[in-house]
């Protein structure tokens, strides 16, 4: 299901400084859209295709390619190949311009992505991609950059990044200039508990 904005990315959300969504520091793009709205998804929010953060892409790679001591860009949402003519615009030019690695979160599985003749491109141009939707019922936060057992993480041939998944949650905490705080990854009950309390 691909969803146009013209020139724009619809996004949820940018974070310029990262170190849970793939190996080093990363810049960071959640997607706004997702059609495959799993089951106990912890980013219902992302869900609606509503306009929310448009970005002209030129102005994203710009930003990208501008921030300083960062080993990648991770993009997910959301469900980024909603939006996979921009994605493969910007990624292919993030490679052009740069040594920056690729990691992407998709909910789609193998088949599903040659279907949609995505799979060759990230075989190409992705370092490393998670496959598969999430299942609560196979819940685990343990593991390091998946959420259930089902999904699988892949390293293309030629992947440039040989940093391995661990098998650790992993959460970070940010606080806003205005003293307001955000909390990425996934943090069980009884973190967000100490946090807030």
């Amino acid at each position: 299901m691909e969803k146009q904005y013209g020139d724009y990315f619809n996004l949820s959300h940018v974070e310029s400084s990262s170190h849970i969504y793939g190996p080093g520091k990363r810049f960071v793009v959640w997607f706004q859209g997702c059609a495959l709205a799993c089951n106990g998804c912890w980013n219902k929010e992302m869900w609606s295709f509503k306009d929310k953060l448009l970005v002209q892409r030129e102005q994203l790679l710009d930003r990208i390619l501008n921030t300083s001591n960062i080993q990648g860009v991770t993009f997910l949402g959301g469900e980024p190949l909603h939006q996979s003519s921009n994605l493969w615009w910007l990624i292919r030019k993030i490679r052009e311009h740069s040594d920056l690695t690729i990691f992407l979160f998709t909910g789609y599985e193998q088949e599903e992505l040659e279907s949609q003749n995505n799979f060759s491109n990230i075989l190409e141009f992705c370092d490393i991609v998670t496959l598969g939707r999430y299942q609560e019922d196979s819940r685990n936060t343990n593991q390091q950059w998946i959420g259930s057992d089902n999904q699988s993480v892949l390293y293309p041939d030629n992947s440039r990044e040989a940093g391995q998944p661990e098998n650790i949650n992993q959460v970070e905490i940010i606080i806003e200039d205005n003293e307001s705080i955000r909390i990425l990854g996934f943090p069980d009950d009884m973190l967000i508990n100490e946090i807030l309390n």
